[in-house]
């Protein structure tokens, strides 16, 4: 039955609303990660939002798990299982083994002593029906019904169970008056009624709340002036709702459930406490200036211009449908405003998230630019998918600008573990595609074409196209030279398919060579931190390190390339002007068969630098170079990296502007991060569709089982206790690429 489905589900509802919280946007950059495979390559449109929640003091990416990480934690826990039931009869056996052998000594000790042992069947008779007797008025006191405090009435069978200090019954009416701090138990659901008064009549088999009525469930309570439940149909409503849940308050004039849905007219869901909402598109890597020292009072924020930045919008019809796989919201004609100003009007807009609130995609327009494709604009169009769990298609018409106007299209595909972009334009008349997939935490799948794709210390590379599977880990050896003095490990394993570049993108004079091949390579970096110097008073920082790298690749071709490099890498920071520079010694043997891709471009003497500025509160401007000193690149010239970046606006609200002149690319990225405080949504009319399905997965993920003995019946003879496993729980890097 669903007799409460409406408070199931209200509840469900406020829940799931909870707006992630994040860490506030720091200016500037992290230099060390600003020009990163993100800058040169992004997702194909202005993409979607990143989201990361703040747990304690931990900000960690969501994502959800991948395929071969619940593969490896099945298999896992079945090796743990088994080993742990082996334990256990190994346990058992030397317990039996014991007990033989103490039965034996006791044996043995007997026959020395001589003593006989007289048996006799009064003394357990008399004691076999003494304890008869007690284990017959034990039931009896059982089947003992008393009533304290209160009465008792079963509404109706089974399920619903009233609670009161007076319980009257009208004969005329055929109704069932409760009162006296009346109480409403649905135990099948969890659920608890509170009001102060509550009638139920026999024969409409309707149930009415009067006062300050409450509902409970999970600890959590829904507040309202009136309540009605319709037992026979199933439908129930409830006069101004109003309840918290999280950082949200919702209220509503009436809400009422009917055919697996609520409905809500004239409500408000607003934020009455302070969260930190941290937005930030992929468009540009390196978006959060995370390194600087920054005293708080030359901090800046939007509100200081500004004044009241809340947002607020009010909205027609609000619609979210919960599916079996994704969560679906819609706003119809919805206004929204920006403080006291009117931003714009959205007839209509639908956005698409899974259970987990992962990612999310919308109908809304994009625009960007790629290298090979040229600017391009469209309107897209979402579309839920089945697969990995819940996942989003987004298909967008573009026009795209590439020496001329041309056509064409994109396909956006989202999941948990997975983004694959694909775009064709006319005025190229190319194709490009670049995705990954991630199978376990450090495992994943990289593919593309006509895209730059992540080669780590190389810099980014375009392939024709290409497939790799890699592997890449990180770990640290604190205070290896000193306190403080860390050595920092990473390393990285390839395999995959590659074809040659068939454009010379860096006016190299090398033939152009048709070469497809596997490749299998190996890289790795180590760094040593010698002296580390940091005084937050003063703004002032200086770190050294002493950075080794090498790599090592074999072809399907049989031809092999060699890289290792040495040098010092300092980071410095001085009022508001920070910086990064390198040098590498190098030595190799570039023997690539594929050289417009992968070859080696950065010499025997390599400097590279990265320079900030902030120059006031609201612009900072970035640099980043890759400079040849032997004269010795492939393509005669200094510069191999060439790329800026100029930060404008406030703190919490950034619109980011780049250019990379050896890759001729413009780039446009936005980073925000609002105060929810005094936000809020108003409704006509709010619908929820299937509300028990809502933010709830029908997958669900497995965890590493730690098997412990120490509660085991062999263990409680033994005051010995054994632990069976126990877990390292690996805490990410919270600026890790995630997807």
């Amino acid at each position: 039955m669903k007799k409460n489905l409406l408070i199931t589900a209200l509840i469900l509802a406020v829940s799931s609303q909870a707006v992630l919280s994040a860490e506030l946007i720091k200016s500037p950059e992290d230099l060390e990660d600003i020009f990163t495979d993100s800058f040169y390559e992004s997702p194909l449109s202005a993409p979607m939002p990143k989201v990361e929640v703040t747990e304690g003091s931990v900000t960690k990416p969501v994502r959800g798990m991948p395929v071969f990480k619940k593969v490896r934690i099945k298999i896992t826990n079945h090796l743990r299982e088994k080993e742990y039931k082996k334990t256990l009869e190994l346990l058992e056996k030397e317990e039996q083994e014991r007990e033989k052998q103490e039965k034996l000594e006791q044996d043995e000790l007997n026959k020395e002593l001589n003593i006989n042992f007289k048996k006799t069947d009064e003394e357990p008779q008399n004691v076999e029906k003494e304890n008869s007797n007690e284990v017959n008025n034990v039931e009896r006191q059982e089947k003992t019904l008393e009533l304290e405090g209160g009465v008792k009435q079963h509404v109706t069978s089974n399920d619903v169970v009233l609670d009161a200090d007076n319980i009257d019954y009208d004969d005329k009416t055929l109704d069932i008056i409760a009162t006296g701090s009346p109480v409403l138990i649905f135990p099948p659901q969890n659920v608890t009624i509170k009001a102060d008064k509550m009638v139920y009549n026999n024969a409409s088999n309707i149930l009415k709340a009067y006062g300050k009525v409450e509902v409970i469930r999970d600890g959590k309570s829904i507040f309202g002036d009136y309540m009605q439940i319709n037992m026979n149909e199933e439908n129930a409503f409830m006069d101004n709702m109003n309840t918290k849940a999280s950082m949200l308050t919702v209220k509503a004039r009436k809400s009422e459930m009917k055919d697996d849905k609520i409905i809500m007219y004239d409500g408000k869901l607003s934020s009455e406490e302070s969260y930190i909402l941290d937005f930030h598109t992929k468009m540009i890597g390196g978006n959060n200036f995370n390194r600087m020292i920054i005293d708080d009072e030359e901090r800046s924020s939007i509100t200081d211009e500004l004044g009241d930045t809340a947002i607020n919008i009010k909205a027609k019809d609000i619609i979210l449908n919960a599916k079996r796989d994704h969560d679906v919201i819609t706003l119809k004609k919805a206004q929204i405003s920006y403080g006291d100003t009117t931003l714009f009007t959205i007839p209509s807009i639908t956005a698409h998230t899974n259970k987990k609130r992962e990612f999310f995609d919308a109908n809304y327009p994009e625009f960007g630019s790629r290298g090979r494709l040229g600017m391009f604009l469209g309107p897209g169009f979402v579309f839920d998918t089945p697969l990995q769990g819940g996942s989003t298609l987004k298909v967008m018409p573009i026009l795209n600008n590439k020496s001329g106007l041309g056509f064409g299209g994109m396909l956006k595909y989202r999941s948990a573990t997975n983004y694959t972009d694909f775009a064709y334009g006319s005025a190229a008349d190319v194709f490009i595609l670049k995705g990954k997939q991630y199978f376990d935490d450090k495992l994943y799948m990289q593919y593309g074409a006509n895209s730059y794709m992540d080669e780590w210390f190389f810099g980014p590379r375009m392939p024709k196209y290409t497939a790799e599977l890699i592997y890449h880990d990180r770990g640290v050896i604190p205070s290896t030279i000193g306190k403080g003095l860390n050595l920092n490990f990473r390393h990285r394993f390839g395999f995959g398919y590659m074809q040659n570049n068939d454009v010379n993108r860096h006016g190299e004079n090398i033939p152009a060579a048709d070469v497809g091949t596997i490749r299998t390579r190996y890289m790795a970096e180590a760094s040593q931190t010698l002296f580390n110097y940091v005084d937050k008073e003063k703004l002032t920082a200086l770190n050294l390190a002493l950075v080794m790298q090498g790599s090592a690749a074999l072809y399907g071709t049989g031809d092999t390339q060699f890289v290792g490099r040495i040098g010092p890498r300092v980071h410095t920071q001085y009022k508001y002007w920070m910086q990064d520079i390198g040098f590498f010694a190098s030595a190799y043997q570039d023997g690539t068969p594929m050289q417009m891709y992968d070859m080696y471009r950065y010499g025997h003497a390599n400097v590279y630098i990265r320079e900030a500025l902030r120059l006031n509160k609201y612009l900072t401007v970035a640099w980043s170079g890759s400079l040849t000193m032997t004269g010795d690149s492939p393509n005669g010239e200094m510069f191999q990296e060439n790329s800026f970046i100029v930060a404008l606006g406030p703190d919490d609200f950034k619109i980011n502007i780049g250019y990379d002149w050896v890759r001729r690319q413009t780039y446009f990225a936005f980073v925000v991060a609002m105060d929810t405080k005094g936000s809020s949504v108003e409704f006509d009319r709010m619908e929820i569709k299937h509300p028990d399905r809502l933010a709830k997965s029908n997958q669900e993920e497995p965890e590493l089982k730690v098997y412990d003995i120490e509660n085991s019946s062999v263990n409680s003879k033994q005051s010995q206790k054994k632990m069976m496993y126990a877990e390292v729980i690996d805490i990410e890097d919270p600026d890790k690429e995630q997807i």
